[in-house]
This record gives C-alpha cells, structure tokens and sequence, in this order.
C-alpha cells in the first residue's frame, strides 16, 4: 500500500534543513527530501526554486508537526 507523501516544512538553507530531518529520524519517523539537489546546484536561488521541502507519510503528518513545532495544519 502506498501513502502519500505530505510536505510538512520548507527549508531555504540546508544546516536547518538536516537539523529538522535529524529530528525526525531520531523519532524513527521516515522522511523524504524533495528538491534537496537543486538547493546544492542553485542555492543562491532557493527562494525561487521554493527551498527544500521536508516530507513524511500521510500517517506520520501529526507527528512530524509535533517534533518540528509547527502546529497541527492537517486534518
């Protein structure tokens, strides 16, 4: 069965971008990188490439918000 993956933060710098997937990790929740490759290539450019997006399963959604400190945005 295949969840969708939900993006539950965006990162234009990448130290914080690996601190917030760290955390993540370290609760055993598995996290997805999207777009991490272009920040490296045009990272003077993340904001118009829309900065790092930070996934995690359909499932893990409440979670994840909780462990980066975002309130609950999904129901």
């Amino acid at each position: 069965m295949h969840e969708a993956l939900i993006t539950v933060a965006t990162f234009h710098s990448q130290p914080e971008f690996l601190l917030a997937r760290a955390r993540l990790e370290s609760a055993d929740i598995e996290c997805f990188a999207q777009d991490e490759n272009m920040l490296r290539i045009g990272g003077w450019h993340s904001h118009i490439l829309g900065g790092i997006k930070l996934q995690v399963r359909e499932s893990d959604v409440q979670d994840a918000l909780a462990i980066l400190g975002h309130p609950a945005q999904i129901d």
